[in-house]
C-alpha cells in the first residue's frame, strides 16, 4: 500500500548511509544552520529555510523508521496534502517532526484562489503558546521569488491573543524558479491561548504577482499541556555565572530560562552550544531557524530548543559547552565618528578599516573561521541617547574577511558613538550538565 513512500525513503537513507559522519563536521552543519538563520532574523517576514544537509540528513532517519515500522503512521501522512513536503520543510526540527510522528497535526484543507494565485493552507501543528501553519502557494507562470507581506493572526471571536512573535519560512531558497512554494507561518504568544478560531491574512507578492488573502480556521484538537520543570541550578563556565531557572517544554519548542549574575566579568552574548540530551546521547539542539531566544534584559533571557516532548526518557539532561561571551568593559564598540577610529573593540582587534558616512559605520572583521552573525544591535550618542531605527548588516567575504557595520537615520548625534554587541567571534566553554529528570 505505501510501496512508493517505501522506495523513496529507502533511496533517501542510502544517500544518507553513505554519507560521512564524523562528530565535528555534523556539529559545524548545525551550528552553520543556526548562524544562517541569525542572519537573516532582521526580516523574519521574508526568512528563508537555509538548511544544513548533513542536519537535515540526520534527522530525516527518525521519519524513515517511523514510515517503515507504522503503517498507521503512513497512512495518517498520506491522508493529509502536500504531508511529504511538509516533511521537508521540518526535517531540521526533530521535535516537530516527532510531533507529526505522534499525529499531534491537523489537516485544514483550506483553499482560495484569485486571479494568478493560488493558496492552500494545508496543516497545523499547535500547543498552548504557538503554532506552526502549513501553506502551499501555487501560480500559472513560473516565478523566482515568494514573498508573504502584512501577516496577520486574529481570533475570530476577538479574544485578545498576546502574540509575541511571528515569521514566514519558506521551503525553497531565491533564485529556483517554479510554480510551488510549500512554506510556514509561525506564531508564538506571550500567554497561553484562549481560541480555538483564528483568521489570518496576509499578502502574496511574486516577481509578476501580487494578491491578498484571508482564511478562517479552527483547532479541532486538544492542546497538549506544557511541562514545565524548576530548576533554579547556578552553574559555572569559566568563572562566569549561570542560573537555570525553569525549563518550558511544549510540543513546537522548549524554553530554557536563563539569569547571568550580573558581577560576571564577561558579557554573555550567545549560546551556541546547549542541548537537551538524554541517556542514549540523543539531543535536541537550538533551533535552527527560527527564533532562537527571548532578551528579557541585559542578564536574563529565554533560550529556544528543539522540542523532545514525546519522548520519555529515562534520564534527561541540559548541557551547555559553548557561548560566545567578552569581557564586560567590551560589551560596546565605541568609535570616534568625527576622526574616524575605533576607540575601543574587544581584544584581540580583529574590527579595523573604519569608514563612516551619512546614515552608517562599518568595519573590516577578521575571522578564522565563518561567521554570520549582526555584531550590532543598537547604536547609542555619547549623551546616553539610543539612535532609534537602527539596524546590523554584514557583507560576505573571502579568507575570513567580511564587512559588518550599523545602519541609522541622520541627524545630530554627540559624538562618540557605542555600539551594542549583540554577537562576536569571542568564545568560552565548558562541560555542564544539569539533570533535568
Amino acid at each position: 500500500m505505501f510501496e512508493k513512500e517505501e522506495k523513496d525513503l529507502s533511496q533517501l537513507k542510502k544517500m544518507y548511509d553513505d554519507l560521512p559522519f564524523p562528530e565535528e563536521a555534523i556539529d559545524e552543519a548545525i551550528f552553520s544552520g543556526f548562524h544562517q538563520a541569525k542572519a537573516h532574523k532582521n526580516n523574519p517576514q521574508k526568512k528563508k529555510w537555509l538548511l544544513s544537509g548533513l542536519a537535515a540528513a540526520v534527522f530525516i532517519i527518525g521519519f524513515l523508521t517511523s514510515i517503515r515500522v507504522s503503517p498507521v503512521f503512513a497512512s495518517y501522512v498520506s491522508s493529509i496534502p502536500g504531508m511529504e513536503k511538509l516533511v521537508e520543510l521540518i526535517s531540521d526540527n526533530k521535535g516537530l517532526m516527532s510531533a507529526v510522528n505522534h499525529e499531534y497535526v491537523q489537516a485544514i484543507n483550506a483553499t482560495q484562489e484569485n486571479e494568478n494565485i493560488k493558496v492552500t493552507l494545508d496543516s497545523v501543528i499547535a500547543d498552548e503558546k504557538g503554532m506552526v501553519v502549513f501553506q502551499t502557494i501555487e501560480v500559472k507562470e513560473k516565478q523566482e521569488k515568494f514573498y508573504v507581506n502584512d501577516l496577520k493572526l486574529e481570533s475570530a471571536d476577538g479574544t485578545e491573543l498576546h502574540l509575541g512573535s511571528y515569521s514566514y519560512g519558506a521551503h525553497q531558497p531565491h533564485g529556483d524558479l517554479r510554480k510551488t512554494e510549500m512554506a510556514t507561518m509561525d506564531f508564538f504568544f506571550e500567554e497561553p491561548l484562549k481560541t480555538k478560531e483564528f483568521i489570518v491574512t496576509f499578502t502574496v507578492e511574486t516577481n509578476d504577482y501580487e494578491e491578498d488573502f484571508r482564511f478562517l480556521f479552527t483547532l479541532e484538537k486538544p492542546l497538549k499541556a506544557t511541562k514545565t520543570v524548576e530548576l533554579n541550578e547556578t552553574v559555572s563556565i569559566e568563572g562566569q555565572k549561570i542560573t537555570v531557572k525553569n525549563i518550558k517544554i511544549y510540543p513546537l519548542r522548549v524554553a530554557v530560562h536563563v539569569v547571568m549574575d550580573p558581577k560576571n566579568s564577561k558579557k554573555i552574548l550567545s549560546f551556541d552550544d546547549i542541548h537537551l540530551v538524554d541517556e542514549n546521547g540523543e539531543a535536541w539542539t537550538k533551533i535552527a531557524n527560527g527564533f532562537t531566544a527571548h532578551f528579557i534584559n541585559d542578564h536574563e533571557q529565554i533560550l529556544y530548543l528543539q522540542s523532545n516532548y514525546f519522548k520519555e526518557p529515562k534520564e534527561l539532561y541540559l548541557a551547555m559547552n559553548k557561548l560566545q561571551a567578552v569581557d564586560q568593559e567590551d560589551a560596546y564598540v565605541k568609535v570616534d565618528v568625527e576622526n574616524k577610529k575605533i576607540l575601543n573593540q574587544p581584544k584581540g582587534n580583529l574590527l579595523a578599516d573604519l569608514k563612516v558616512e551619512n546614515g552608517s559605520v562599518s568595519f573590516m572583521l577578521d575571522t578564522e573561521r565563518e561567521f554570520n552573525y549582526h555584531l550590532f544591535s543598537s547604536i547609542r550618542d555619547a549623551d546616553g541617547n539610543d539612535i532609534e531605527g537602527s539596524s546590523g548588516f554584514w557583507t560576505g567575504g573571502n579568507n575570513g574577511m567580511k564587512e559588518v557595520g550599523i545602519n541609522f537615520p541622520q541627524g545630530k548625534y554627540r559624538n562618540p558613538l557605542e555600539l551594542k554587541l549583540s554577537f562576536f567571534p569571542s568564545w568560552i566553554e565548558g562541560d555542564v550538565k544539569i539533570k533535568v529528570e
